[in-house]
């Protein structure tokens, strides 16, 4: 079997290459991120994908946005800072739960702006408080969520929001289902 190198814009080549800038060895990265050099080592030949859980501790290894990680290289172009293109975005692999997240927008004051979707049959591992405030609109497809105890069936158009309340979902049927997320941090203002 050849060890193939990472394809151009692929997140291992660019977590090699930052690695590499950095002076940091296979062996200090897997310490920073409490992983082993093996996974590393495969995450950065595109081998293995690393899940949100281990794309933050990347991130707090090398001291950068999360969102920085999402970006694939490119071109310097004018909008940068204003514009994110289609093409520049990297789609966080699938996680356990069947979700594949896409971050729309760098993290901008907190705010993480992305697309998910929830594949046919998938459900989040456990209930989830995230803080702040958290919103969604169902673009395609049906899922179910559940709010602070409350249960919920969504459709294309239908949006849901809240505050702080513990969240979860589940997609029952057999199509996926695309929505898009926000979640932002509360401000001082209780009415903001």
């Amino acid at each position: 079997m050849s060890d193939a190198s990472p394809e151009r814009g692929s997140l291992g080549r660019d977590l090699r290459r930052l690695r590499k800038s950095r002076g940091l060895r296979i062996a200090d990265l897997a310490a920073l991120t409490n992983r082993s050099t093996g996974w590393i080592s495969q995450v950065e030949r595109d081998r293995s994908q690393p899940g949100y859980a281990d794309l933050v501790a990347i991130a707090r290894a090398f001291d950068l946005p999360l969102s920085q990680l999402f970006l694939r290289d490119a071109e310097p172009i004018p909008e940068a800072g204003n514009v994110l293109r289609a093409g520049q975005r990297r789609p966080l692999p699938a996680d356990n739960t069947g979700a594949i997240d896409d971050l729309l927008a760098p993290l901008v004051h907190g705010i993480q702006f992305y697309r998910s979707t929830l594949d046919a049959h998938s459900a989040s591992d456990q209930p989830s408080r995230r803080g702040g405030v958290e919103m969604g609109y169902v673009l395609e497809g049906r899922f179910e969520i559940r709010i602070g105890g409350r249960h919920h069936a969504l459709g294309p158009g239908d949006s849901f929001w809240a505050r702080g309340e513990e969240i979860s979902w589940l997609n029952p049927h057999d199509t996926p289902c695309t929505v898009v997320w926000l979640l932002a941090p509360l401000r001082d203002d209780p009415d903001a």
